[in-house]
Parts: C-alpha cells; structure tokens; sequence
C-alpha cells in the first residue's frame, strides 16, 4: 500500500471522525468552506465546469456562467456532507425517508411491478446521486446491480464507501467487466442502474449530440434495452433544500424493434437517453456535475 493512498485514507477517516462529534449546523459549514476553497483553487476544474456551461447554455452571461459555477461546488458539497452523516450512522433510516419526497408513488409503483421481469435504471451526476440506489432500496426493497467505477484508493474503497453500500444491500459491480456482470442480471430478471452523462469514447461509445454538441457516450444502456426487452426508467435524487431532497422517477422508455440494424437502432435510442439527461440537467443546471470533461474537449477547444 503506498503512502498517497494511506495519507488519504487517513484524512478522510479523520474527516469522518470530526463528523461523528461536531454539530451537524458545524459540519455544513466546515463541507460548504471546502467547497468555496476548492472553487477558489482549483483553477483547471473550474475552467472546465465555465466551459462546459458555455457550450450546454451559450446565452448566460459570464456573469451568470460564475454563479452557476459557485453554486454547483456548494451544492456538492452539500452532498459530501450529507453522505459523511450517513457513513458516520448519524442519518438513521426512518431519517432519511423523512428527507426524501417522491413526485410520483405511481411511477414508483410501476418501477417495482416492472422490476421482477429485468428493469434497468439510468441517472446522472445530478444532486445527490449517491441516494439514487440507497433510497429505493430502503423504501421498497428494490435493490439494484450498480455499475460504478472503482475508487483509486482501495482503502477507501473497501473501508468507507462499501460498508455504506452493504448497509443497503447495493449490489456493485466494478466498471472492468460490468456489462458483462450486468447481462447477467438481465437475463435473471435483476435490476440494474447505470450513471450515463459522462464521457466513454468509441469502441465502447458512440458520438450522439448533447446540449447540441456531439459528445462521447456510453451505449450499453441502449444495448441492453433493445437486446433483453427490458424496462428503462430515469431516476433522479435533486436537491430541494438543505437536507431534503425530491426523488424524481421517469416513465418507462419506449422502444421497440423498427427494423433497423442494431447499431442504427442503439444509435438511435442513446440519443433518446441522453435527451433525458439533458433535460434533467436543464432543469437543475445547479446541481450537475460540470466539472467532469464530457465532451472530450482538448486545451483550446471551445
């Protein structure tokens, strides 16, 4: 084990234990001061999210851009905030669906009838997406295959991030040999979730427009849907305040064979999919993570 990974393990562990005793009115404020030091410093990141937000919303101001920025790293780290009561056990179960409003029991219903014949949900980097697989799980019981990819640091992998997956029995599959781990599950009638707003270039991508701008996109999603006849419903957990979030469920998407070749076909319903990112993160342009290189942009692009 190297020393980076030890010195960050150690300060992550102290973090969460500073967490365990200080006020929660305390820690918002120590995870809101990382946050503004973070969008002060990391010069690179936040070029990055000013770009992005330029191509995603070109009639903003610069001004606007800024703001929209700023906001964007306080609300994450809101979100860290949050997630390091939960790992510290200081958000008990009932607590956290108390936090949490669903805009449709009917969508939700219809995600739990669906699930038993292969369901597969897809989200975003988008308000506290960590809750998106606990809190179904706790709700309804609707425990979910997640393709996620492996922390760098294995001993915040194994010692941190986990127990909080087994806590609510979240299945995770690491992203080397997910798909084929997700097939699996597919053909046993097993839930599965997929995060697909970020960059995954070809051959395990494709390039379909977002916010009108093609852009480096997973597949598999489509994929699966049109290979295993699956349902596939978006999954939303957005900030309302602070504390309190909305956990918002699609309708199914609709697709049936149109005779096409397969890769006409998946082509086709990625650009469905990612509309439906898209929109979300119109909706709550706060909350995205913007900071990640989605377009695939190279130094000078605009």
């Amino acid at each position: 084990m190297n020393m980076r990974n030890q010195f960050e393990y150690a300060v992550t562990k102290g973090m969460l234990e500073l967490c365990r005793i200080l006020p929660e009115r305390s820690i918002f404020a120590l995870f809101e001061g990382i946050g503004l030091l973070l969008y002060a410093t990391v010069g690179r990141r936040r070029k990055m999210a000013l770009r992005n937000i330029g191509i995603a919303f070109p009639e903003k101001s610069p001004r606007e851009r800024t703001r929209l920025v700023r906001q964007s790293f306080l609300i994450l780290s809101e979100s860290l905030a949050c997630n390091a009561l939960l790992m510290n056990g200081r958000i008990s179960n009932d607590r956290l669906l108390s936090m949490v409003e669903v805009d449709s029991e009917e969508r939700l219903r219809k995600a739990i009838d669906l699930a038993p014949n292969g369901l597969l949900v897809v989200s975003a980097h988008l308000g506290n997406w960590e809750l998106v697989p606990l809190f179904p799980a706790l709700r309804t019981g609707l425990r979910l295959h997640v393709a996620t990819r492996e922390i760098n640091n294995p001993l915040l992998e194994e010692r941190i991030v986990a127990p909080l997956r087994r806590r609510f029995g979240i299945k995770i599959f690491f992203k080397k040999n997910a798909l084929m781990k997700i097939m699996k599950a597919m053909r046993k009638g097993e839930p599965a979730g997929l995060m697909i707003d970020q960059k995954l270039s070809p051959p395990e991508g494709v390039w379909v427009d977002f916010f009108g701008r093609p852009a480096p996109t997973a597949s598999s999603p489509a994929m699966l849907q049109i290979r295993f006849g699956v349902s596939t419903m978006p999954m939303f957990m957005v900030r309302t305040g602070r504390m309190r979030y909305r956990f918002e469920v699609g309708d199914p998407v609709a697709w049936s064979d149109n005779g096409k070749p397969m890769e006409e076909q998946v082509l086709e319903l990625t650009r469905i999919h990612q509309k439906i990112i898209e929109d979300a993160v119109r909706r709550y342009p706060d909350q995205w993570f913007w900071v990640h290189n989605r377009w695939g942009l190279k130094k000078g692009d605009q």
